[in-house]
């Protein structure tokens, strides 16, 4: 957690004034606020909104980032502050709403291709139950020196590199070495996917290759049938016409099969094993056909 503290406190610097500085509200430490131009959503789409960038490495280590619907009492606040030529202190405040209403801005993420550079703030937006009311959002800011620029809105509009990735209903976490490429999902189904974002219809899906002390698997139909009276024993002559048409074992999938679809561990232990406990049968009788044979022979000997 420290490390992706301290990350967060690198990667978000003091944000660029694009506008002028003007008091938001009496609160502690707050003592000016850059605001981007209104932006009206009644009439845009539920997504990931981009709201500031930093081209390039930052210099500073204190930013502090609010985005607040006007008349509605809600407000999502992300905050990272040190204490160095500011007044915040050390902070991290997340979303912060109130109980009038909906909440419009309702998730905060930072993406980044890498460490320190090509960074994007982006807020998800949900104007469901708000609509023809105008948000606004500001952010604050304590330094003058900063790298990280606000994208420039207008009123009722959205700018040039509007930027909205589809929220997917279907994940409920995800995480990736770079947007877009995902390593690890768990999908609201509860299924796992590791290497791979479609587990499918498997509570766990991994590409990739598993090393593990122990592994259980849980399976019925286990076949000890093989033994009773009333299991139908192919013959060899079975066997072998089987072997000659298909080129593998009856009951036994084809490589081509397996190549296609895997194999279900419990499900092919115990077919092996019933192969095996058939090859036991044929031994058995095998060896009383040799014991019924050596018996004729001895016979046959003493009568010569």
């Amino acid at each position: 957690m420290k490390k992706v503290l301290l990350s967060l406190l690198f990667l978000l610097q003091a944000i660029l004034c694009l506008a002028q500085n003007t008091p938001v509200f009496n609160g502690k430490q707050l003592i000016n606020v850059t605001s981007i131009p209104v932006w009206s959503f009644a009439e845009r789409p539920a997504g990931w909104y981009r709201i500031a960038t930093v081209p390039g490495s930052a210099s500073r280590a204190n930013a502090t980032f609010e985005l607040r619907e006007d008349a509605n009492h809600s407000t999502l606040r992300f905050q990272i502050g040190i204490s160095y030529n500011n007044l915040y202190g050390s902070s991290f405040t997340l979303m912060s709403h109130s109980c009038y209403n909906e909440p419009v801005f309702r998730k905060i993420r930072l993406l980044t291709s890498t460490p320190y550079a090509d960074a994007y703030l982006e807020v998800f937006v949900d104007p469901r139950n708000h609509d023809g009311k105008t948000f606004s959002a500001y952010v604050l800011n304590a330094l003058g020196n900063v790298d990280w620029q606000l994208i420039n809105w207008s009123s009722g509009s959205v700018p040039s590199d509007y930027s909205v990735t589809e929220f997917d209903v279907n994940k409920l976490f995800l995480v990736g070495n770079t947007p877009g490429n995902q390593v690890f999902s768990i999908g609201r189904d509860g299924n796992v996917g590791m290497g791979t974002t479609d587990p499918k219809d498997y509570k766990l899906a991994v590409n990739g290759k598993v090393r593990a002390q122990e592994i259980k698997v849980e399976t019925a139909n286990w076949p000890d049938y093989v033994f009773t009276k009333d299991y139908n024993l192919p013959s060899l002559k079975e066997t072998e016409k089987h072997i000659l048409e298909k080129g593998y074992l009856p009951g036994i999938p084809s490589a081509e099969e397996v190549k296609n679809n895997g194999i279900d561990l419990g499900e092919m232990n115990a077919k092996l094993l019933r192969k095996i406990e058939e090859m036991t049968l044929y031994l058995i009788e095998i060896k009383k056909e040799i014991s019924v044979l050596q018996q004729r022979k001895k016979i046959k000997n003493k009568v010569n």
